[in-house]
């Protein structure tokens, strides 16, 4: 199986949306409807959203959660800057097995187009396991940030989940 003939209707999402003030009812989460909307139209199966307070263990329980729950992408929204609880990073590089630098390093290329803001951002990316593991990507929370995010990574999915469905 090669990445272009990956089903991607099979892959389950989570989206984690790490926020105080969207948790708080402060602000509307924007970015997390709009993540989905890209990833539904790119074929992706079920996507669940969930809205966490910021910081280490929160996010790392929801993304434990939904390894849990079978989902195989995993979108953190938020945290990747490096104010007080910005820890997406962190609480992603505690639940892979590898990252995946190139994904990261080429989100914020992509993100230049857009702001020069991009290379503030400490996006993260890597896979559970190297067999039948689950993709985990932490992104800026911003709608310009979910979308330049999405951009680079919906066209590695088939290829990243073929590699990981790989008869060995």
């Amino acid at each position: 199986m090669t990445g272009r003939d990956f089903d991607l209707s099979t892959v389950s999402t989570t989206i984690v949306v790490s926020s105080d003030r969207v948790l708080r009812g402060e602000r509307p989460d924007r970015a997390g409807p709009q993540a989905t909307a890209h990833l539904e139209a790119a074929g992706i199966g079920r996507v669940d959203t969930v809205v966490v307070a910021e910081g280490l263990e929160p996010v790392a329980t929801a993304v434990r959660r939904a390894l849990g729950a079978g989902s195989r992408f995993i979108l953190v929204l938020g945290g990747t800057g490096f104010g007080r609880d910005n820890e997406a990073p962190e609480a992603v590089r505690g639940l892979i097995e590898v990252e995946i630098p190139g994904i990261a390093e080429q989100i914020r290329a992509h993100g230049l187009d857009s702001t020069s803001l991009s290379g503030l951002s400490r996006s993260v990316a890597g896979v559970t396991s190297r067999e039948r593991g689950a993709l985990i990507v932490a992104s800026p929370g911003s709608v310009g940030g979910a979308k330049d995010t999405l951009d680079v990574v919906i066209p590695l999915l088939g290829a990243v989940f073929a590699q990981l469905e790989e008869e060995r």
